[in-house]
């Protein structure tokens, strides 16, 4: 028998398999589907179906064509802030507009905005209001489109909805759900004040589990060819940040993790609810782990949409122009960067520059903030934490090249370690799956 991890990113859909020892199988991967409307991108999440069905068939009958049958899934997804519409029969309503990607303006009322983003309700949701959450987008499509709202009975995100084209059962993960703002972070049950702010009802969110949880048995009908193992079942994954952390832990236990993908996402394990006054202050994430009454506090910035944009504009796509001149004696010391806070207006800004600046300049200056600012928003985690950071882990492909890992040890001047794991977030979606599986058939000595 053999397991499958999926992991659905916001430019690729990867999936990996463990045979029944645990040995992985090779990775295969395609584009994650895109489509632009009114100068905008959005993720279709039928169109991503589609290309999961053929990846995993093709997969079924090539890599793991010698491991027997397919006995589990599990699946690490992009955050809940890409969820899609999908009404009774489950059909799409509305795709989902890329997390990056903002309407102009904001649907909210200003009471609701500040209510969101206040202390108070931070205490509950674990996160503060930014334009790209479920809030904003379920109201915009209120608003813009009343017809399609009608319609509209779920809201899911990616995660939910494969699982439900799997399983027919709709479900959502523990670490995922929070990031709708509508979910007390400690019941993990819907938030009855704010859902009435918002004017929604809980039902439009799937029933929320934790990670290993039983999803269903997958329908056989819809993965044609692939042969399944009696009972072959879907366990729950969760966010692809937190499934990639999980299988990393599993190799190199650790308390800090940096993983680097369109974005760069700060995490810090915490067996303590974390200093809310300071945690709010700081804008960070609180959200569920794999382990009961953990929490791990994160935070984003758009590290790899700025590196991509920057070798776009500055070397036309190549990448070892761009990391030959990271460390190239230069000058960029008196360029100013931010990293724009405000989402709506733009990923980051450079002022001061000097008639004559080179490439090397700018990007130096650039990734020096960059490092700089997560440096300081990873102490100051790990002390409202009680976490003493004494070292990190750093996962995805960026932290993969030598002139990366460098760059950030210089900035840091701490022990960095890269994890092995050349796709964490698949491998560890295919690790949950397998060890789900063996302790459902009371197999655990297997593990």
């Amino acid at each position: 028998m053999w397991f499958l991890g999926i992991d659905i990113g916001t430019t690729h859909i990867k999936i990996i398999g463990l045979d029944e020892e645990g040995a992985l199988l090779p990775v295969t991967k395609r584009r994650t589907p895109v489509i632009q409307r009114d100068g905008l991108i959005f993720h279709d999440a039928l169109a991503v179906w589609q290309e999961l069905v053929e990846l995993i068939v093709g997969y079924a009958h090539d890599e793991a064509r010698a491991c027997g049958p397919l006995a589990a899934i599990s699946i690490g997804t992009f955050g809940q802030e890409e969820s899609v519409a999908v009404n009774h029969r489950g059909e799409v309503v509305y795709p989902s507009l890329a997390w990056w990607e903002n309407t102009p303006g904001s649907p909210l009322a200003c009471d609701v905005r500040q209510w969101l983003d206040s202390q108070e309700h931070y205490a509950v949701s674990g996160m503060r209001l930014r334009s790209n959450q479920s809030p904003e987008r379920l109201s915009w499509l209120r608003q813009q489109y009343p017809d399609l709202w009608r319609q509209t009975a779920q809201w899911v995100d990616f995660g939910s909805y494969v699982m439900w084209q799997l399983t027919g059962e709709w479900r959502a993960s523990s670490s995922q759900a929070t990031h709708s703002q509508c979910i007390d972070l400690k019941s993990m049950r819907p938030h009855e004040p704010t859902l009435e702010k918002l004017g929604l009802g809980p039902q439009l969110f799937p029933a929320i589990l934790d990670t290993g949880a039983l999803c269903g048995e997958i329908c056989a009908r819809v993965l044609p060819g692939v042969v399944l193992c009696p009972g072959a079942s879907v366990f729950i994954g969760g966010h692809d940040q937190i499934v990639g952390a999980w299988a990393v832990q599993n190799r190199q236990p650790t308390h800090v993790f940096d993983s680097i993908g369109t974005s760069e996402y700060l995490m810090v394990l915490t067996p303590n609810f974390p200093d809310i006054p300071m945690a709010w202050q700081l804008g960070v994430d609180i959200e569920r782990t794999w382990q009961p009454g953990e929490y791990v506090m994160g935070c984003a910035t758009p590290s790899g949409k700025i590196v991509q944009t920057l070798v776009e504009l500055l070397y036309q796509g190549d990448y070892e122009r761009f990391f030959a001149d990271l460390h190239r004696e230069g000058a960029g010391a008196d360029i100013a960067v931010s990293v724009c806070e405000d989402e709506t207006r733009g990923l980051f800004s450079l002022h001061h520059l000097n008639a004559g600046i080179q490439p090397a300049g700018i990007i130096q200056a650039t990734l020096n903030h960059i490092a700089d600012r997560a440096w300081h928003l990873l102490s100051r985690m790990c002390e409202i934490g009680g976490i003493r950071p004494q070292e990190a882990v750093l996962m995805g492909s960026l932290f993969q090249r030598c002139e990366m890992l460098e760059h950030r040890k210089q900035r840091w001047r701490m022990p960095l370690f890269v994890s092995d794991l050349a796709e964490p977030v698949a491998t560890g979606a295919a690790m949950i799956a397998r060890e789900s599986w063996l302790i459902a058939t009371d197999r655990e000595a297997c593990l």
